[in-house]
């Protein structure tokens, strides 16, 4: 019987599987073969700068860094900001000095002029705010940035921000003098009127560095009272964050001892006139008598005890003055120099139009900034920018006295150094 069993079994399955494989062994249609292809290899981006002796510089700079060879891939995609060989010379670059440059500087420079594996166009360019980020060719780590990450050699894409109004368009601040004025078979080439620098350093770096933000990062350290520094919501760790965008509206020290004496002043001579005024009554002299002396005594005595009082940055680590400067007062004017989104002077127009900033974030109904720009050639050469409550728009100061533009661009943003405090209300 289990003989009979088995050989029924096996009778079974063997016919089952001779019809499952009937079933796997249709004919299918052959699938077409296509031979590869490099491309248009003749018209590629690189070759179509190595025939312009405009870019002989830029060029120069491409085959020395072996850069050349990846433009020449026909089948990859690449959009590149290349400067003309005067832009290159403004910015120190010839044909002799192209040799000398360290080359992993140069390398990094020129990686930060080419976005990979895309073709923008002109007209793919957007014109919305905020500016649409796009991962240039330029690789940097996070060793130099957050020492508190365990793995530090995480590779990052150093971002750029191609933009555009009406019918100019940008790479960050940069004008594009000439938009697709090379399209080759793997990508396009915009003509910029000067180099695109990369930047080197996070906000939090940059901003500490300059001693005429010394006040500015005071608040924002009193601002992070109460809060871990190394993660979020802490200000600290945003302008230390490579991965973020912000854009910073950062006031000099004056600025902030102008403000701050404002508002402190009234608060010492009250004192000092209640002192002399109450010794005066106590002394036995009449009420008119008291008020003389102590309107004389603050009237003479107040500015200078005020402007010690305000003339440190330790005004916001002052433990007697934490009742006035609470860490949530000084959070409020400090988020309010905040945008959540990295902005050029160039993206604003010149007619004054109101921004959010962080301060939106616990205030959505709250109005923002009124920022208001000024371009010369293209470059932003001015900005303006007013809070709810300042009687007039700070001005933003030239990077220095032989570049006039306005932006100071960072690895997570960029800032503006700007002239008076902001004031949400």
């Amino acid at each position: 019987m289990l003989n009979k069993f088995l050989k029924t079994s096996r009778l079974t399955v063997i016919a089952a599987s001779l019809a499952t494989l009937g079933a796997c062994n249709k004919l299918y249609e052959p699938v077409p073969y296509t031979a590869y292809s490099e491309g248009d290899v003749a018209n590629t981006v690189y070759k179509k700068l190595a025939a312009n002796t405009n870019y002989s510089v830029f060029v120069a700079a491409l085959v020395r860094t072996g850069i050349s060879a990846e433009l020449d891939v026909a089948n990859a995609k690449f959009t590149v900001f290349a400067p003309d060989n005067t832009a290159m010379a403004t910015a120190g670059i010839t044909s002799t000095t192209v040799a000398a440059i360290p080359l992993a500087d140069l390398t990094a420079a020129i990686n930060y002029h080419i976005i990979p594996a895309e073709n923008i166009l002109f007209a793919q360019i957007p014109e919305a705010f905020p500016n649409v980020e796009k991962k240039s060719k330029l690789n940097i780590t996070t060793t130099a940035f957050i020492a508190s990450i365990p793995t530090t050699a995480i590779p990052i894409k150093m971002s750029i921000f191609p933009s555009k109004r009406g019918t100019t368009a940008w790479a960050n601040n940069i004008p594009v003098v000439s938009a697709d004025i090379m399209t080759g078979s793997n990508g396009v080439v915009h003509r910029v009127a000067a180099v695109v620098a990369p930047p080197t350093r996070v906000l939090l770096d940059t901003l500490s560095r300059d001693t005429d933000f010394s006040y500015f990062m005071a608040a924002v350290v009193r601002a992070d009272s109460g809060l871990v520094t190394t993660a979020s919501p802490s200000l600290q760790y945003a302008l230390g964050q490579p991965f973020a965008n912000l854009t910073v509206f950062a006031p000099t020290n004056a600025a902030f001892q102008a403000v701050l004496y404002a508002k402190a002043y009234p608060i010492v001579w009250g004192q000092m006139y209640k002192a002399v005024y109450d010794a005066q009554i106590a002394g036995g002299a009449d009420a008119a008598t008291a008020d003389a002396a102590a309107k004389a005594y603050a009237d003479a005595n107040a500015p200078a005890a005020t402007t010690a009082l305000v003339g440190s940055p330790t005004v916001f680590s002052n433990a007697a003055l934490y009742g006035v400067l609470t860490a949530q007062v000084v959070r409020g004017i400090v988020v309010y120099h905040f945008m959540g989104q990295r902005a050029y002077s160039v993206n604003f127009g010149s007619t004054a139009a109101n921004y959010p900033t962080l301060l939106n974030s616990a205030i959505p109904s709250h109005p923002g900034l009124a920022i208001s720009s000024t371009l010369s050639s293209g470059l932003g050469v001015g900005l303006s920018v007013k809070g709810a409550a300042n009687a007039t728009a700070a001005t933003a100061a030239p990077a220095s006295a032989s570049i006039p533009l306005v932006d100071r661009n960072a690895v997570n943003g960029n800032f503006f150094k700007i002239n008076q405090v902001l004031l949400p209300q």
